[in-house]
């Protein structure tokens, strides 16, 4: 897959939109990051913020298929990039490991060359790094392109994350064997943990910077270097994350949610990182009779959205638990909280757009339909966290029945027939009123 300007073909290139969909509505809030940083990574701000303005430039010569609208003036803005990174190669704040990549990436950037292999072993470097900067073409949104564009992240390891993700792994065995107690499914078992590393957004520039934004990616996958045979890792931005739910989640949740509002006091980074790793953890759900469904059964969204759901479905178990709430510094109470308004941010952008709304969709659903939560006429819901509880360890149950186990495709189409997006779906008012009265309420942020 090659970012290069095609010379073969006759048509003119057109600028990728940097917003997904253009023609959807979008508000958007401006933030300050106020990333936690080291004495030695902060005297790199302005570097940082030049190769990601850099990066903004470069991204909006690019077309939706990676070529560029000229050719002469991208490879000025690479070279640019490159010798800025150079730069940062010296800084004594970036690990020996760290600068041989920046090198690696600035030779490759300079030639606008999508070296995979740089992806692979970025994925490798699995230990905290000081400093992770990366710069080249990667992928955001698939439903936009699938081609990668060029983009710029920094970011500084954040070392509580960091310990807390350590915590959380050494106990994540035990707590799923408990979830499975409690789910009926005794013989699922999770393929392999792949690293997480937490971590402060410093810089963002180009693709990743236009709208909707992560707070989070998938090494090597999102480089658009398909998935590491060995090493793949998550690169979380925790002020983001954050930062997201307060300006996003929360006012949806208090608007739409007749519950338990969390304890104030309460670190929400924390409980969303610890919902985060289980929901990570939970995408390598298996058991023996792992079924032979395959997307082209039942279609690649729809397929997608039902995998988003097994990961939240069994992360959201594995958080409820007292060993991981105790590790998230908050009760049971907080943790279904926070879960209902971050499901309620995804619906917002609609079950048919993109796999995570399409889980929330199934997600709500089943437990709307199984008496966990009540979505009334003007779309607000009641919940109990008992109850709430009780109706995801169901859905752990099903899905691992109907989709995970699933031995043809008819029980995996079953599960999107009763609870997957329809225009007269139980949450239908819920989604009207949030388009309807809520379109005040951010879909993404900006960084200041």
């Amino acid at each position: 897959m090659s970012a290069t300007a095609s010379s073969t073909s006759t048509a003119v290139p057109v600028p990728a939109p940097l917003i997904w969909p253009e023609r959807d509505n979008h508000t958007l809030t401006a933030v300050d990051l106020d990333p936690q940083l080291s004495k030695g990574v902060e005297a790199l701000l302005p570097q940082l913020r030049e190769l990601a303005a850099l990066g903004d430039a470069l991204r909006a010569l690019q077309s939706i298929d990676g070529t560029f609208v000229s050719e002469t003036r991208a490879r000025a803005l690479a070279k640019a990039s490159a010798e800025l990174m150079e730069e940062l190669a010296e800084a004594d704040a970036i690990s020996p490991e760290q600068a041989d990549m920046l090198r690696r990436r600035a030779a490759a950037l300079a030639e606008l060359r999508h070296d995979t292999a740089i992806a692979h072993d970025e994925a490798a470097l699995t230990a905290p790094q000081p400093l992770t900067v990366i710069a080249g073409p990667m992928c955001t949104f698939r439903n936009k392109t699938r081609t990668p564009l060029h983009s710029v992240v920094a970011c500084a390891a954040h070392e509580h994350g960091d310990r807390l993700i350590a915590a959380l792994d050494a106990s994540a065995g035990a707590v799923l064997d408990e979830v499975n107690g409690y789910c009926g499914t005794p013989d699922v078992t999770v393929g392999g943990i792949f690293a997480m590393q937490v971590t402060d957004l410093i810089a963002m520039g180009g693709e990743s910077n236009a709208f909707p934004k992560h707070f989070a990616y998938f090494l090597p996958e999102d480089e658009g270097a398909g998935y590491g045979e060995v090493f793949n890792k998550t690169v979380l931005f925790r002020n983001v994350y954050g930062l997201r739910y307060q300006y996003i989640s929360k006012p949806l949740g208090d608007a739409l949610l007749k519950g338990y509002r969390p304890n104030p006091s309460v670190d929400v980074r924390d409980v969303l990182i610890t919902w985060m790793r289980g929901h990570d953890i939970a995408h390598a759900v298996t058991t023996p009779r792992v079924g032979r469904v395959e997307p082209k059964d039942v279609g690649h969204e729809p397929w997608y959205a039902l995998q988003e759901a097994i990961a939240d479905a069994y992360g959201s178990a594995m958080a409820f638990t007292d060993t991981w709430l105790g590790l998230a510094g908050c009760s049971l109470d907080d943790m279904v909280a926070v879960y209902l308004a971050e499901a309620l941010h995804y619906l917002r952008r609609h079950p048919r757009n993109w796999g995570d709304a399409g889980a929330a969709s199934v997600e709500l659903s089943f437990l709307a339909t199984h008496g966990a939560i009540d979505v009334h006429p003007d779309g607000t819901i009641s919940w109990e966290t008992e109850r709430v509880v009780e109706g995801v360890h169901k859905l752990c149950a099903a899905l691992e029945r109907d989709v995970v186990s699933a031995p043809e495709g008819a029980a995996v189409q079953r599960v999107l027939d009763t609870y997957g997006w329809r225009e007269d779906s139980v949450l239908a008012p819920t989604l009207r009123k949030i388009r309807d009265e809520l379109g005040g309420v951010p879909t993404s942020l900006a960084y200041l």
